[in-house]
């Protein structure tokens, strides 16, 4: 009779177990995606606002130029400027994600990889925008 008792609250106890262990992985697996999605949106919000600054010292000549600040999130893996575009490579889960906005402006410049705030400076020089980082 006993051994009957001990084994339905084993078996019981089992289950929960299972139940509370899926439970866990899936949320585990929720807050990293959520923590992905962040940071590939943070990473679009700073290349925007890069390229719509880039764009508006570009039609204005030199010598304008605006200082912005930036939130480079984590994971960043590479940071590049090729002609009109800025692309940022960003590691996640599955591989990597480029980020990237076009300028009418031909963009030069650099910016390091290290995630946090950043003052950076756009400026018009003859034929293309600037980037830099103050």
């Amino acid at each position: 009779m006993f051994g009957q008792a001990a084994f339905e609250y084993l078996l019981l106890f089992s289950l929960i177990l299972g139940i509370l262990s899926f439970l866990t992985f899936y949320a585990q697996q929720m807050t990293v995606r959520n923590r992905e999605e962040i940071m590939i949106s943070n990473a679009g919000i700073a290349v925007n606002k890069i390229v719509e600054a880039a764009d508006i010292v570009y039609s204005q000549g030199k010598p304008s130029q605006i200082t912005l600040s930036i939130y480079i999130p984590e994971s960043v893996d590479s940071i590049v400027f090729s002609d009109k575009m800025i692309i940022m490579r960003i590691a996640i889960s599955s591989g990597f994600s480029d980020i990237f906005a076009l300028s009418k402006a031909p963009l030069q410049g650099s910016i390091s990889i290290d995630s946090g705030t950043k003052r950076i400076r756009v400026k018009a020089e003859e034929n293309y925008v600037n980037v830099t980082e103050v």
